[in-house]
């Protein structure tokens, strides 16, 4: 077995290339890849210490694509990406912006709200709702601020018609994205020549 250390690679520490990946990381990398048959960067980026590499990826999964969640796809998508705006993080919006405009449906619209979010323009914004915007700016703040969070935050929110299950949702998407994205840029993982976003295949 041998890393992979030339100007290619997919971030700035070693990684195991699939084709000398043991069966254990092997099984792994077939598991996480499946979507698009290739190996993203990210999951490569475990490979030295693939261990929870499985947790972490059914983890996302099940916070974004569970379809007993009460909130919008495309909304949790859209707090996820609010994550990777805030901490700069390429990789994560280049994947999670197209998966959020994949399920919203509207590219327009769309460039609108993540225009909206880079800007934290939420008051009296007509693209959201008032329930969106308030969770946008909730997410916002978590992201920001996390130590200054307060049970107020989380009246303000029921106030304006948010359920305890919606706040749970959009708390675990961002808080979800707030790993992955530190995860990112600590390494430096790159795109390369990767498949951007979940639903490439559906769009064709």
């Amino acid at each position: 077995m041998s890393v992979e250390t030339d100007n290619q690679r997919p971030c700035w520490i070693d990684t195991i290339d699939p084709k000398d990946a043991s069966s254990e990381l092997s099984s792994m990398y077939q598991h996480v890849g499946s979507v698009h048959n290739k190996i993203h960067n990210l999951y490569r980026a475990f490979s030295l210490q693939p261990q929870p590499l499985i947790a972490a990826d059914q983890h996302y999964r099940d916070v974004l694509h569970n379809e007993n969640n009460h909130s919008d796809p495309w909304f949790l998508e859209l707090l996820a990406s609010q994550a990777a705006i805030i901490a700069n993080c390429h990789y994560a919006l280049s994947n999670h912006g197209a998966n959020f405009k994949a399920l919203l449906g509207d590219d327009e619209l769309g460039d609108k709200m993540l225009t909206s979010v880079r800007e934290d323009q939420f008051d009296n914004n007509p693209i959201f709702t008032t329930k969106q915007s308030s969770l946008l700016k909730f997410g916002a703040k978590l992201c920001r601020h996390p130590d200054t969070m307060c049970e107020q935050d989380i009246i303000d929110l029921k106030t304006v018609g948010v359920t305890d299950t919606e706040i749970l949702e959009a708390v675990q998407s961002t808080a979800c994205f707030a790993y992955w994205v530190r995860f990112i840029n600590a390494l430096g993982i790159n795109l390369g020549n990767e498949t951007i976003g979940m639903y490439h295949n559906d769009n064709q």
